[in-house]
């Protein structure tokens, strides 16, 4: 008889043991969908909140893909057209708001007017960093359309090729950037789609020289779409 109360009492600890155990995980992320969900949703105390959100909610890392437009500006916009751009991108967060961002392209411009073979080639290799701002109290689209600001700087490795017999030239150009973006969940809260537009000031070595200075002169501009993964 005790032998079975004993078992009885420890059964119903691991039951009730169990169900507040439940309980427990059940409410720690109530009402939270994405990685950008109101952390007032939250049913913990002001300081674990961000830590809360921070180590569960999977935004640590972003991957994504890029594609979209690619043009010069000033007279390199006069003299070249504007080209398909794909590339892909990093997205590192250090908390909600602010995140580094590692971003490659890959863009192939021809002469405008069709009076040549020749063809550049852009690669930006950019890194910077992304600003998030506290939409919380925001009208609901603005919200839901996660917006942030992007700034920062990079390598751009530019290509000409004549299309003859003559070697292609190959020169490394500093640069730097700002724009921003939106990004809107599609699915659950891995998948994202997002725009982007970036202005590039960039100093190609090439700038200002040659018979006509100012048709080689001028700076970037990329506007893209997006789709990211969030782990």
């Amino acid at each position: 008889m005790k032998n079975l109360s004993a078992l009885l009492f420890i059964f119903l600890v691991l039951v009730v043991s169990g169900e507040a155990f439940a309980e427990s995980q059940g409410s720690d992320y109530k009402g939270i969908s994405d990685p950008f969900g109101d952390p007032t949703a939250y049913e913990f105390s002001e300081d674990e909140k961000l830590d809360k959100e921070f180590f569960h909610l999977g935004r640590f890392l972003m991957l994504g893909i890029d594609f979209g437009l690619g043009s010069y500006t000033g007279g390199l916009g006069e003299n070249l057209e504007a080209a398909f751009y794909s590339g892909g991108h990093l997205v590192y967060f250090f908390d909600k708001s602010l995140a580094f961002e590692g971003r490659g392209g890959y863009v192939k411009h021809k002469i405008a007017d069709g009076s040549s073979a020749q063809e550049t080639i852009l690669i930006p290799l950019n890194f910077g960093f992304r600003f998030y701002p506290d939409v919380k109290n925001a009208p609901k689209p603005i919200a839901v359309a996660n917006p942030y600001l992007a700034l920062g700087g990079g390598l751009y490795i530019q290509k000409v090729s004549s299309g003859a017999l003559a070697e292609d030239v190959s020169t490394n150009n500093m640069g730097g950037y700002f724009g921003g973006g939106l990004q809107f969940q599609v699915y659950r809260r891995h998948i994202y789609m997002g725009a982007d537009l970036r202005y590039h000031l960039v100093y190609f070595n090439a700038e200002g020289t040659g018979v006509n200075p100012d048709a080689t002169s001028g700076n970037y501009f990329t506007s893209v779409f997006s789709f990211t993964y969030n782990f």
